[in-house]
């Protein structure tokens, strides 16, 4: 959920009281849509996080560490210029609305005191976060509005800054007065609406989900009109939103993150609700957005990175698509190879017969064996040309389709194995759940399937931190260094390039995804295609088992064996199969889509399995590219597994 205004007001009161007097030692903006504030005081170095992001706006203080990008945004180096050094003075709200004011205070360069305002306004799609002066003019916005994109309030530079327009609802203080006249504090437009909707354009600071609730908590159906209510429902719902307005007025309130069964974080709230199967509660609401967010920032992080990648190895998957149309084009036309022999034959045979400036020759295909007897043949000619010359110009031709008809045939094999490994790739990326899943598919990317649209971030900080040591023949006073000096550093490049040859062969092939199946036994699976090769003919014995969906690229899956066993458990076998189905299913969803045009509910496939020793590398092939026999089959359903 959104912040709402009754909670923005308790967060900007919490922050006031853990922050005020703080000392702006940093600023940082990881993001077009994040501020990270370092502020020093008495209790330590704290970081505050301000979101105006539309789907997770927020503000609150964080622990964890984001990765800032090497030249600051224009607006984060504006922060760093007037706030730097400052201190906080306050952090207000303006009466339950979804707006939060760092008030700071700093001296300019000619020791003046100088007061300034950072607004952040939590408003959804509209959020923004505006930094003004002492005199409530605007220095400048995260996002600029101008009279093209609102006609109601510009936020630009310059301009002095107003608070978008008030709404004309119940403060909660007017809202528990007449609660306590045992009235409902509803406005007297808003009794023909919903219950929930009627509160909601009633009470200032209000959230749809507290709304909601109150009236669930009172009995009563929220698609009721208030005007439809009956006496006892009217009573309960005075008497719970009186509750609920005396616990926000005293400042009763504990935070509280509600989950799914399966643990996944679903809304949290300063208030205590109802209808959730799992709840977990905090000391301040600040712990609370940070935790709920946590979650839903990392499921975000890994979206956008799975979206990126998945757009760079589409892009590859076009080109490669294309230049297989093209061959597949080329091997048509090779396939006229013999007909253009046969012309150059027949003009040949037929010299005799062709008249000077002829534009064709119709003669009998002597080659044929029809049982219809003898067929004739009408053969084009260039008039310009003798019979002779005509004929080896279909003799060039004849040459040039054969050539075209053998290459095309080597690259359309060559076509046909990068379009496996690319959508192997896609499936790769389909089915990451984890940073460790895309970092692996990434590294892939970069240093096998010479796809180059992927920035290295460690070959960019590298080019940035030079180490003059490691620069043959130049000391660091850029003068030619002495041959000891040249000798040295060669061999400690030479020596660095092993170690990190070493540790990269090393990241690419530990990590495998771990499972345990029900009976005990451990199943690996490749997080990308090097760990499946290195899964497949490193890790693995001669008496484990390998797993693959049929007929389309996908992971590989090895179930190890128990020493004692001749054949793994049916348990394992199928579970082992679910999970292979598993990583391989947007291969299947894919396939299917392109054969009935209709997504499947339940997801199955055929799997075949066989020992390890069955599994042989094809030379030269990609990575993951394998050829297998003697294998037996099974049809699964794609099951999410348990990780151990």
């Amino acid at each position: 959920m959104s912040l709402d205004g009754i909670t923005t007001q308790l967060l900007a009161e919490e922050l006031d009281s853990a922050l005020s007097n703080s000392r702006i030692d940093k600023i940082f903006q990881p993001d077009k849509y994040t501020i990270v504030l370092h502020l020093r005081s008495n209790a330590g170095v704290k970081k505050l996080l301000i979101s105006f992001s539309p789907s997770c706006a927020r503000v609150g203080l964080c622990s964890s560490a984001r990765e800032n990008p090497l030249v600051p945004p224009s607006f984060c180096m504006l922060l760093r210029k007037y706030m730097s050094g400052a201190r906080i003075t306050s952090i207000t709200n303006p009466g339950c609305e979804r707006i939060v004011e760092i008030n700071v205070s700093t001296t300019d360069e000619l020791y003046d005191s100088q007061n300034y305002r950072l607004i952040i306004e939590l408003m959804g799609r509209y959020s923004n976060c505006i930094l003004v002066n002492g005199s409530d003019k605007i220095l400048d916005s995260a996002i600029h509005v101008d009279f093209d994109i609102s006609r109601v309030r510009e936020v630009m530079p310059a301009r002095i800054y107003s608070y978008p327009p008030k709404q004309e609802k119940l403060t909660p203080q007017e809202a528990m007065k007449l609660c306590d006249d045992n009235r409902l504090p509803i406005k007297d437009d808003e009794i023909m609406r919903p219950s929930d909707k009627a509160l909601l354009n009633s009470i200032l600071g209000l959230s749809p989900l507290i709304a909601s609730q109150l009236c669930i908590k009172a009995d009563i159906d929220t698609r009721t009109a208030i005007k439809n209510l009956s006496d006892f429902d009217r009573e309960n719902l005075i008497k719970v939103t009186s509750s609920f307005l005396k616990s926000f007025i005293k400042r009763e309130y504990s935070p509280f993150i509600y989950s799914s069964s399966d643990d996944t974080p679903i809304e949290y709230s300063a208030f205590e609700l109802v209808g959730f199967p799992k709840e977990k509660r905090f000391s301040t609401i600040s712990e609370c957005i940070e935790e709920f967010y946590s979650v839903k920032d990392s499921n975000i992080v890994l979206e956008n990175s799975k979206q990126r990648l998945i757009q760079i190895v589409f892009n590859a998957l076009s080109h490669a698509n294309k230049k297989d149309e093209i061959h597949k084009a080329d091997y048509a036309n090779g396939q006229k190879a013999s007909k253009f022999k046969l012309y150059g034959d027949l003009i040949l045979c037929n010299a005799h017969q062709i008249q000077p400036k002829s534009t064709s020759i119709t003669c009998i295909d002597y080659i044929s064996d029809s049982q219809d007897g003898p067929i004739e043949i009408s053969i084009p000619l260039d008039p310009a040309l003798s019979a002779s010359d005509n004929a080896q110009e279909y003799y060039r031709k004849f040459r040039k389709a054969k050539r075209k008809l053998e290459l095309s045939e080597i690259y359309l094999e060559e076509d046909r194995k990068t379009i496996e490994y690319l959508r192997s790739l896609k499936a790769a990326i389909v089915g990451a759940s984890s940073k460790e899943d895309i970092d692996a598919v990434e590294e892939e990317i970069v240093s096998v399937s010479g796809l180059s649209s992927i920035k290295d971030k460690r070959s960019t900080e590298s080019k940035v931190k030079v180490n003059p040591n490691t620069s043959v023949g130049m000391a660091k006073s850029g003068k030619a260094s002495s041959r000891a000096l040249r000798v040295a550093a060669q061999r400690a490049k030479e020596l660095q390039r092993i170690t990190n040859k070493k540790n990269e062969e090393h990241n690419k092939t530990s990590n495998y995804r771990e499972f345990t199946s029900s009976d005990g036994y451990t199943i690996l699976c490749g997080r990308n295609n090097i760990q499946n090769d290195a899964l497949t003919f490193k890790v693995s014995n001669k008496k484990d088992w390998w797993f693959h969906v049929k007929g389309a690229p996908g992971t590989h899956v090895l179930l190890k064996s128990n020493p004692n066993d001749s054949m793994p458990s049916d348990v394992a076998i199928l579970e082992a199969a679910q999970i292979a189905a598993f990583f391989s299913k947007s291969i299947i969803i894919e396939e299917r889509l392109s054969k009935d045009g209709t997504k499947p509910g339940i997801i199955r496939a055929e799997i075949d399995y066989c020992p390890v020793s069955h599994v042989k590398k094809i030379p030269k092939a990609k990575p993951g590219m394998v050829i297998y026999e003697g294998y037996y089959s099974i049809v699964v359903e794609a099951k999410l597994p348990q990780s151990s």
